[in-house]
């Protein structure tokens, strides 16, 4: 009895899989891409801005403390500080850049083993999305992605922000009040455009 003991090493709850920067941008690229273009990033600077989170991963690897945060919710911190630098950023080159430009690259990522009607639908889907958020202002814009979007609750959210549980609650009603009030313009918008076939 004592020897089957010996045999059955201790457990060890606290340990921790190994993960590397280079694994964490394996698994995580789709994220971070996809989020930076949802906290305002233009499609122009997602390249450089999701080189930027991941250099700052590599930079900051040795500060992630697995007991004081999951690495999504560390990673999402990062991203938001460095979509609000490519805001400023494309502020300062607005006049140099071609806004009304929209490349594939961003929904290029998504999902390729869909059929064409999926895939086309998935794209509407996520444009209808993009058109929304920037529509909000940047603290609304960013609360919704995070509990909406993303499905965080609304205290790993505050988290992030640095903001408190009640502020946070408050941001989330007013930008979901936007976001639906937006999704009944569009609809009444795709309404009138369906019906309005009567001007010659």
């Amino acid at each position: 009895m004592s020897a089957a003991r010996k045999l059955a090493p201790p457990s060890e709850p606290d340990a921790v899989p190994a993960l590397s920067p280079a694994a964490l941008y394996e698994t995580h690229l789709k994220l971070v891409w996809r989020n930076l273009r949802r906290f305002g990033v233009a499609d122009e600077l997602l390249e450089d801005a999701t080189q930027d989170v991941f250099v700052t991963v590599h930079r900051r690897w040795e500060s992630f403390n697995p007991q004081a945060s999951s690495i999504e919710t560390w990673l999402f911190g990062i991203m938001i500080r460095v979509a609000h630098y490519h805001r400023r950023t494309l502020r300062r080159r607005l006049a140099r850049l071609v806004p009304w430009f929209r490349g594939g690259s961003l929904h290029e990522i998504s999902s390729e083993l869909d059929g064409p009607a999926e895939v086309v639908a998935k794209r509407q889907a996520v444009l209808l999305l993009d058109r929304i958020l920037d529509e909000l202002g940047e603290s609304q814009r960013e609360i919704l992605v995070l509990v909406d979007v993303e499905q965080m609750s609304v205290p790993e959210a505050t988290a992030i922000l640095g903001i408190n549980l009640n502020t946070a609650y408050t941001r989330l009603r007013a930008a979901r009040l936007h976001f639906q009030s937006a999704v009944n313009r569009l609809r009444a918008t795709e309404r009138r455009r369906g019906g309005g076939g009567n001007d010659e």
